[in-house]
């Protein structure tokens, strides 16, 4: 995010209301696609409207004071970019940690508090961009500072930016003449700018996440602005300015549609950065050039009221704040309900009005203003040092220790997994990027009878119950293919945590198929996960596309539908009740809630509706084992830990369901227990 930046911080660039303006809208749209409006789900579009802003302001500080001066101050000007910017996000982080450690439990805090101390040294896009992240632990993807990822950007742009200007400049600016000056930088930033998006496409395509996170895909979008700077101030005569001419104001409204039509229209699932953010990109551009031809026509005369420039104004603070408590008023069940949702974003308002009257405006523009830039900078390092070793020893200490035996269990339900299937030495589990076959074995290697469980974390989930159904371990012998986030439905999907189209699960799936071709199995059980977004086009057609190649290939084929999840980590809550009884609605017993959808049986429908035409394709439903009575709970009545995080079941309670499972096929007609002729 950007700050504010005014003629009083460097000679000849006059504060623009209009500006200000912008930010609001930039950073509503982003509170907006946070808080969930399903009008506005591209509203992360406004980082990319910052991004340009930030371009244009601050080239046009730098190349001001290098015009005016024939030199670039780097130490004030990275001094006034740390005491305008660090307090007030050094006071968010500080303060967030707190509330955090009173609200969340030790394990919650473990999961969504990593990021805190590269968010303290503006490095928190590196973090995102590179961390290995657990698949099973989605409260990863409830990082309290996963926002500062963009502060990170806009900091390393703010620490190399100077030396582009200087050397695109010159070293004889006075002699060259503004208007030839402004040329000559113009195109500069333009071959910047075009190599940047180049490489932005390009890792769009092929590494995403760092197309999406890394300051070199992003360069482009800061150069754009730098290139409007430069083309309405320094390359264009000042004498044009508010000539009366249609074409600003024209060029205002389809830019602020731009910006607006990209946050209603583009979507998370879709390949970003990429060609879509030319639209707001170029949108925010449009009305710079336009609000800096004509400041009191048009859109610019919109966004310079009152309360754009306020909102503007505080834009910074809002940023920062709204992120963290619209996820810790989630915790708390705040965002059941459209007016708990607006309530959290009027206290995001409120706390960032406070931000900047206590702490933002006091560094910028109060008595700490006149610090000496060599002291500025050491503070800041100072500060964020401490921070960082506070939060390490915090950790150890406070909510880095191991998770103490459960009130209900004397183990910990987040280790109860079938150690032959997520064993790291086996690797069976390929994780995001590998697509390898490596088939777990479990039973007898030997053994005359072959069985296979093929599916996604959720379907391997039921591995101690295929075993259990089997009868005799001596009998059978049971491979297990799966690979986390891999549907097992002839679709390609948009996975968030690959940044785009998963393609590696696509030719995973497709090997897995060829490898049963030539073995030939039994029996093959199939299951995935429910919460993928996919269509009921999607379920019943890409299902029928694998059981097309699936069905002739085993003698039986059972497909495992996926089951409800909860709205609250299981063995969280077993290790601190009382933290949570405030937290779930309708709960009748404690850790549990009612089931919060009925997705699990919709797509149990999709999938038989797929497997009607197989008679040797049969549906196995176990959400109602799950959820009896659509009642969820972290436990089951008897005491037996049901879930090792929301949505993933324990080996435990896989095993002590083997007697209803068992009974079940039996009801379809399935006895696996019996000797059964081979495969015709």
């Amino acid at each position: 995010m950007p700050d504010r930046d005014t003629a009083a911080e460097s000679t000849g660039v006059t504060y623009r209301p209009d500006i200000q303006g912008l930010r609001a809208i930039a950073v509503a749209l982003v509170v907006l696609a946070h808080a969930g409006a399903t009008w506005f789900e591209g509203g992360f579009i406004g980082v990319d409207v910052f991004f340009v802003l930030s371009g244009y302001l601050i080239t046009g500080l730098l190349l001001e004071e290098r015009l005016a001066t024939g030199r670039i101050g780097y130490g004030r000007f990275v001094a006034r970019r740390l005491r305008r910017l660090l307090p007030a996000m050094l006071t968010m982080l500080l303060l967030t940690l707190f509330f955090a450690v009173i609200i969340l439990t030790a394990f919650e805090m473990r999961m969504q508090s990593r990021s805190f101390p590269f968010a303290a040294a503006w490095i928190s896009n590196f973090f995102f961009a590179f961390a290995e992240r657990d698949y099973f632990q989605a409260l990863q993807d409830e990082d309290l500072f996963l926002h500062t990822w963009s502060l990170g950007v806009e900091e390393q742009f703010y620490l190399f930016w100077p030396w582009l200007v200087l050397v695109f400049s010159g070293m004889r600016v006075k002699a060259a003449g503004r208007l030839a000056l402004g040329q000559n930088v113009v195109a500069a930033f333009t071959i910047v700018g075009v190599a940047s998006l180049a490489l932005s496409l390009y890792l769009t395509k092929v590494f995403p996440i760092l197309a999406f996170y890394m300051m070199p895909s992003r360069i482009w979008q800061f150069a754009l602005g730098a290139i409007v700077y430069v083309g309405v101030h320094v390359a264009r005569s000042p004498e044009t300015a508010g000539s009366g001419s249609a074409i600003p104001v024209v060029a205002g409204i389809a830019g602020l549609l731009l910006v607006l039509g990209s946050g209603a229209w583009l979507g998370p699932d879709l390949m970003y950065p990429g060609w879509y953010a030319l639209l707001p990109s170029f949108g925010t551009a449009l009305i710079l050039a336009a609000g800096a031809i004509e400041p009191r026509a048009g859109v610019a005369a919109v966004l310079r009221s009152r309360p754009f420039v306020w909102v503007g104004d505080r834009s910074y603070s809002i940023y920062l704040w709204h992120w963290p408590i619209l996820l810790l008023g989630n915790v708390v069940g705040m965002s059941r309900t459209v007016a708990g949702i607006v309530t959290l974003v009027a206290l995001s308002v409120l706390i960032a009005d406070a931000s900047y009257r206590f702490v933002e405006f006091p560094f910028w523009k109060g008595r700490f203003r006149n610090a000496m830039p060599r002291q500025v900078v050491l503070n800041a390092l100072a500060a964020v040092i401490v921070c960082a070793t506070a939060y390490y020893m915090l950790e150890r200490q406070v909510f880095g220790a191991t998770v103490p035996e459960s009130v209900i269990a004397s183990y910990d339900p987040r280790q109860d997994v079938d150690r032959r299937v997520y064993s790291a030495l086996l690797s069976c589990d390929q994780g995001r990027f590998g697509t390898d076959i490596v088939p777990c074995p479990l039973g007898n290697p030997e053994a005359p009878r072959l069985a296979v469980l093929v599916g996604d974390s959720i379907g391997a989930q039921w591995s101690p119950t295929v075993m259990g159904v089997l009868g005799s371990p001596e009998e059978w012998q049971v491979l297990v293919l799966t690979k986390s986030a891999c549907a097992i439905v002839d679709k390609t999907w948009y996975y968030a945590r690959v940044g785009g189209d998963y393609e590696v699960c696509t030719e995973w799936r497709n090997k897995v198929l060829d490898y049963l071709d030539s073995i030939n199995p039994e029996i093959v059980f199939v299951g995935s996960s429910t919460a993928y977004d996919f269509t009921a086009e999607d379920w019943v057609g890409g299902t029928s596309r694998i059981l097309e190649r699936l069905a002739p290939a085993a003698r039986q084929v059972i497909l495992l539908p996926g089951i409800p999840s909860l709205t609250f980590d299981g063995p969280s809550c077993l290790e601190d009740p009382w933290r949570f009884s405030f937290r779930l609605a309708d709960g009748e017993r404690e850790c549990e809630e009612a089931q919060a959808d009925d997705q699990s049986t919709v797509v149990a429908g999709y999938l038989r509706k797929a497997a009607a035409k197989y008679p040797d394709v049969h549906v196995l439903e176990l959400g109602d084992l799950v959820c009896p009575d659509r009642r969820c709970g972290a436990t089951t009545a008897n005491g037996v830990a049901v879930f090792r995080d929301k949505s993933h079941v324990t080996a435990s309670f896989a095993r002590s369901i083997v007697p209803e499972v068992r009974a079940r096929l039996d009801a379809l007609g399935i006895n696996l227990t019996r000797p059964v002729p081979g495969k015709q």
